[in-house]
């Protein structure tokens, strides 16, 4: 069986830039990227996982493909990752809240009430 996707990203007017990876190469503003994606089982070993991103921009002077292989373990251990990194909730209590590019905190869930402030000193606009 495989898996094949194929996604528009298109992030137009959404305020944030539009990068191709972590280091910060910027995307063509004409927001025509396409990421193709195919997954698959390897046919001698169907252990083994193959996931195969290709992205097209008009930044690139070619499309851009990597295959990134996954190996099944056997008997897992799972590990808590935690990414803190451009992670905009807050929790408060046991409330989950966003912070707003502005710096402001946003409701994460229609008509969710505000954090309790009464250990803040309220100031005068």
């Amino acid at each position: 069986m495989v898996v094949r996707r194929r996604t528009r990203a298109d992030r137009a007017g959404s305020g944030h830039p539009r990068t191709f990876d972590s280091g910060g190469a910027p995307l063509h503003k004409d927001n025509q990227t396409i990421v193709k994606e195919r997954i698959y089982l390897d046919k001698e070993n169907k252990d083994i996982l193959h996931d195969e991103i290709t992205t097209i921009d008009n930044a690139l002077t070619r499309p851009w493909t990597i295959t990134k292989n996954y190996r099944r373990e056997p008997n897992p251990v799972w590990h808590f990752n935690d990414c803190a990194e451009n992670n905009h909730h807050v929790w408060i209590g046991k409330d989950n809240y966003f912070v707003s590019a502005d710096g402001h905190l946003m409701p994460t869930k229609k008509n969710q009430v505000p954090p309790d402030l009464k250990y803040f000193k309220q100031t005068q606009k």
